[in-house]
């Protein structure tokens, strides 16, 4: 008994569905720019009344970047045997306070740093392609990207830091004695003005011999000392203030320099009050111990609104592309001393519906471009007997922008070449080489090589000696070249089309 022709058409799709399903990797992120994966398209067209179900999984990783001579870990600018304002130039403000109040040179150091930091970015685009004639074919394509960075910061005495966490912002007695201070030095500047106000009006005043004919160096004292607790209240805070987040270690050279100076000054105020009682009794609370990661973490986050150190994760959907592939020439070989030809032709909108949201300083996390971007394409496949070479072109460029982030900071149009030899060792298989050279307008370029394998019954199907063809390429890739900054990884891609048909 024949089934229904609806059964029929059904139980084809089921089978279509499940065997797409089966074939789909693990979830998996993009590598640099989405239309930048390379390596991964050739000049095929869908036969007219088929869809293809297309899906790429790009597992990228690096840990490293391009230098303008070689290439250096990623959390290179955070290693440092010594961690200063070289490596984060915001300390320079703290490193600065310390110089004055200490009246001597100062340079910061919080210790030996170490922070290691992976990328991990992997790309999942589902596409799905009709054959609309056997030359022509339209297209939608829907990338899930996952992008995580993992990072381990580490800092340690070994460097000899001469700075700590600041103790006033988490004990209140701290805070209290850094307040009392401030209150020593108003007591001390307003008596000094009091006896140089009566003296001004009566020299012979009791008092006045300590200080008349000395006048203006009890100005110059008052500045001087005005001037001291105004940095130290900067730096160590008090209870109305935070101060600032690292301080001098208690018994370090700077902090015996503040109380050197807090216990001259108190000197210089005796000699001028003509008393014996110490004005200046309280010296700044100073650090008990050395930075660690937690207090470093904290001041990123709390002081300079920076990112977090620890691992990242984010998961979404990237800019969804519409598209169609044009095949414009295809020449069949009549026999094996013949080459035969295929070129096509390629053109997609995307549009921004990934996320431009970055958590990381470390790696870059967004999920899209944020705007609409025209991307082109010409691929050439060339065959031989059992050598083929397939070469692509790419160009693409912004035709608007959805965000307000500087365009200095982002592609404006990049260039891909492709080239990928290969060696039929039989019909449906094949070896072959990859190499890419990929270059952008404002972030500079690299180059890639590599190489895998490639599963293909289309040209089966097309001899009709199959009824669906199946199509399968891996492919791995590593950046061996690159401008500075352009990230140093690996990838691994396998692509996967099943062509079915819903009639």
């Amino acid at each position: 008994m024949h089934e229904p022709r609806s059964v029929r058409v059904r139980g084809r799709l089921l089978r279509a569905t499940t065997l797409a399903l089966l074939a789909l990797p693990p979830l998996a992120s993009r590598g640099a720019a989405q239309g930048g994966l390379g390596q991964v398209d050739d000049a095929t067209t869908v036969p007219r009344g088929l869809f293809r179900l297309r899906t790429i999984s790009a597992w990228t990783r690096y840990d490293e970047r391009f230098t303008p001579t070689a290439s250096e870990p990623l959390g290179a600018f955070l290693t440092a045997d010594s961690l200063g304002v070289r490596q984060v130039p915001a300390l320079a403000s703290i490193q600065s306070l310390v110089t004055s109040a200490t009246a001597s040179p100062f340079t910061m150091n919080l210790g030996r740093s170490r922070l290691d930091a992976t990328a991990r970015q992997e790309f999942i685009p589902l596409g799905l392609e009709y054959g609309l004639t056997d030359r022509l074919s339209v297209s939608v394509l829907v990338p899930i990207v996952r992008k995580r960075v993992a990072t381990v910061f580490r800092i340690d005495t070994t460097g000899g830091p001469n700075v700590g966490p600041n103790p006033a912002r988490t004990s209140f007695a701290a805070a209290q004695t850094n307040t009392q201070i401030q209150s020593q030095f108003a007591s001390a500047i307003l008596q000094l003005q009091d006896r140089l106000a009566t003296c001004a009006n009566d020299p012979a005043a009791a008092g006045c011999a300590s200080v008349v004919g000395r006048e203006t160096q009890a100005q110059q004292l008052i500045s001087a000392s005005q001037g001291f607790a105004n940095t130290v209240a900067a730096l160590y805070g008090n209870t109305a203030t935070p101060g600032m987040a690292f301080v001098p270690r208690n018994l370090s050279s700077a902090d015996t320099a503040v109380r050197t100076r807090v216990s001259d000054f108190n000197a210089q105020y005796k000699d001028f009050l003509g008393t014996s009682t110490d004005l200046l009794s309280t010296s700044p609370v100073g650090a008990g111990g050395p930075v660690g990661a937690a207090e470093f973490q904290e001041f990123v986050l709390d002081d300079l609104g920076g990112d977090s150190l620890n691992t990242q994760e984010r998961l979404g959907f990237g800019d969804i592309e519409v598209g169609f592939r044009f095949r414009a020439l295809q020449l069949a070989s009549r026999t094996t001393a013949h080459p035969a030809l295929r070129l096509t032709i390629a053109s997609a909108v995307r549009l921004p519906t990934g996320s431009r949201r970055s958590t990381s300083d470390i790696a870059d996390l967004s999920l899209g471009e944020g705007s609409v971007i025209v991307d082109s394409r010409a691929m050439l496949d060339v065959r031989t007997g059992r050598l083929g070479v397939l070469a692509a072109a790419q160009f693409a460029a912004r035709v608007h922008d959805s965000d307000t982030l500087a365009t200095t900071t982002r592609n404006t149009s990049w260039t891909e070449f492709d080239v990928s030899p290969r060696w039929h060792l039989s019909e449906p298989f094949a070896l072959h080489a990859a190499y890419s050279f990929r270059s952008t307008a404002t972030l500079g370029g690299d180059q890639l090589i590599g190489g895998g394998v490639t599963y293909s019954t289309l040209s089966a199907y097309e001899n009709r000696r199959i009824a669906l063809p199946l199509e399968m390429r891996f492919t791995h890739l590593e950046a061996v070249s690159g401008d500075a900054g352009r990230p140093k990884f690996f990838r691994d891609q396998l692509e996967v089309r099943v062509y079915f048909r819903l009639r």
